[in-house]
Order: structure tokens, then C-alpha cells, then sequence
């Protein structure tokens, strides 16, 4: 029987939780997160569902501890509140599988955890099959970096962006010892395939190897929630990033609960002052490719060999 933890600091939602997984699941319950910690040290489990509005340690300060601790468990979100902020640092932060809004359906509740259940066994399976997978050179290999943005400039800048080599050795250099990470190379080699619409960018992911796709929101033929959402579902191994200038807290949701994004990035592209323009846009560049090293250095952290996969690319 799958083990679940469940975190909130009130005693009635547990409760209630434990009913709707009494007898499907076996569960551990905690009002406070700093137990659920101690437990965690001690008893692996498969999948935790933590409250975001807790005294003391916050949902989201929880989830990031929790993660170091059991980096494989699938994590969930409950909150009775929550505004774009939170869904935000939850996404970019805690790197959830799911949000659930209180009060919940019990359907929508049991559909997400056996969901979040499910990719979590694949991604499992997906790892122990990359290490018996002979794949010389992956790991010495550029990543590959498919940039999506229907206005022909920002895509174009965004690509020198992601391109230029000044300060990406020692920027990721850094990352590697936050993230430690020994043994990685000490270069970070990409290089960038360009698209103006989704179509095109999912017709290559389908025939060649692509590791990490950046979007924008707002595109020509649809949005960059719909692009990534039906990515995740061909080509799961491949990291998702999604860009808006203002987000709503839809498009959040749908980033966390369908698109399953590693990141959100807040871009605004002002041209109306030239001076502000070109130091947000040095700012937003760096923004870009710091979000980029990290989603590509975290995928690989939680999920070894995982470039061996992206060798094979759904058909």
C-alpha cells in the first residue's frame, strides 16, 4: 500500500483527509510541519500533501526542507489561499506536482494523488533504465535548449541571451556547489533551436534530442501552458520553463497543475525608455539563463541519467 504524509496545523482537515484515504492508502498525519520533518528522516514515503498556511514553518519552507530530505516523494499543495506570490515561489521554489484548492472535490483529490503516484513510478522506472542504457557521450554533449516566442526580436535576444558564453562558466560553476554537485563538468555547453510558433517546436522535439524548453505565454497558435502541458505528456524527460510578463493566477495554476513547469520567469521587455530598457533587459537575460542552468542541474540531480533519456525522443 502506498505511504502518503499529510501535513496541516488543523486537526479537522486531517481528519478529513484521513477519511477520504482511509483503506486506499496507508498514511502518517502531522499537525506540525516540524515532526513531519523528524519523521521524514527516518520513514521514506511515496508522497506528501502539506497545507501552505501553517504557523511557524509555511507550506512552501516545509516542501524545500522536505525535498533535501526525500527528493523522489511527489509533493502536493493545499491551501485555502492563495495568491499569484505564493502559487509562484511554489512553483519555482518547492517544485510541486500538484496545487489543490480547499474545499476539494474527493474525485479531484484521489485523481491527483494516483496521478501524482503514477509519474513518480515512471520517473523511477525512466531512471533505472537510463543506467542500464548505453548512452556514450551524453554527458559531455551540449544541452539542447528548444526557445519558443512568437515576436521575431524578443526571440532572437532571447537566443543571444541563452548563447553568449561571458560569465555562463563561473555562473554555473556556482550552481553546481549550491546544488553540490561533484563530478559535473565544469562547462556548461548548450545551444539554442528557435521557433515562432508551438507547432513547429513540438514537430522537433518528436525527432531530435532536446533537454530544457523555454516559452513564452502569449503565442501565435497557442498558449505556452497549452505547448508545455501537451509536452509534458510526448516528452516528460524534457525540463519546461514558461515566460510572462503578468501571469493571472489561471495561467499559474495551469503552469503547476497541467504544464508541471520548473519554472515561472517574470520577464518584462520595456522599450519605451532605451537606457531602462537595455539594463532590465541585461537583467531579464541573466534571469534567463540563471533559470535555464537550474532547471537542466535539478533535473539531473533528482532524476540521475536522465540525458541518457532525452537521447530518445518519443515518436
Amino acid at each position: 500500500m502506498n505511504k502518503l504524509l499529510l501535513v496541516d496545523d488543523e486537526q479537522h482537515i486531517l481528519d478529513a483527509l484521513q477519511r477520504e484515504l482511509h483503506g486506499l492508502f496507508g498514511f502518517a498525519s502531522f499537525t506540525s510541519p516540524e515532526s513531519a520533518l523528524e519523521f521524514s528522516k527516518r520513514n521514506p514515503v511515496e508522497l506528501v500533501i502539506a497545507d501552505y498556511k501553517m504557523p511557524g514553518l509555511n507550506g512552501l519552507d516545509f516542501l524545500k526542507q522536505f525535498g533535501q530530505l526525500q527528493p523522489d516523494a511527489a509533493r502536493i499543495v493545499l491551501s485555502g489561499e492563495a495568491d499569484i506570490d505564493v502559487l509562484l515561489r511554489t512553483i519555482n521554489e518547492s517544485h510541486i506536482y500538484r496545487f489543490i484548492s480547499k474545499p476539494w472535490e474527493r474525485s479531484e483529490l484521489l485523481s491527483n494523488i494516483q496521478q501524482a503516484l503514477s509519474y513518480r513510478h515512471t520517473l523511477l522506472e525512466s531512471r533505472q533504465l537510463a543506467a542500464t542504457q548505453s548512452a556514450q557521450g551524453a554527458e559531455d554533449s551540449p544541452y539542447c535548449i528548444a526557445l519558443v516566442e512568437s515576436d521575431p526580436h524578443l526571440l532572437a535576444m532571447m537566443a543571444r541571451g541563452l548563447d553568449d558564453e561571458s560569465g555562463r562558466d563561473s555562473l554555473y560553476g556556482a550552481m553546481q556547489q549550491e546544488l553540490q554537485q561533484s563530478g559535473r563538468p565544469a562547462r556548461f555547453c548548450c545551444y539554442v533551436a528557435t521557433f515562432r510558433n508551438g507547432h513547429d517546436a513540438i514537430d522537433y522535439i518528436s525527432r531530435n534530442r532536446c533537454d530544457l524548453m523555454i516559452t513564452s505565454q502569449n503565442l501565435s497558435d497557442m498558449s505556452g501552458t497549452e505547448l508545455l502541458s501537451a509536452l509534458r505528456k510526448t516528452a516528460p524527460h524534457v525540463a519546461r520553463i514558461l515566460v510572462d510578463a503578468s501571469p493571472n493566477k489561471a495561467t499559474v495554476s495551469q503552469a503547476i497543475n497541467d504544464a508541471e513547469v520548473q519554472n515561472l520567469l517574470l520577464l518584462h521587455w520595456d522599450q519605451h525608455e532605451p537606457r531602462v530598457d537595455l539594463r532590465r533587459q541585461s537583467w531579464n537575460l541573466y534571469q534567463l539563463k540563471r533559470a535555464a542552468m537550474q532547471a537542466l542541474a535539478e533535473r539531473e540531480l533528482q532524476h540521475p541519467g536522465i540525458r541518457q533519456m532525452a537521447l530518445f525522443p518519443a515518436p
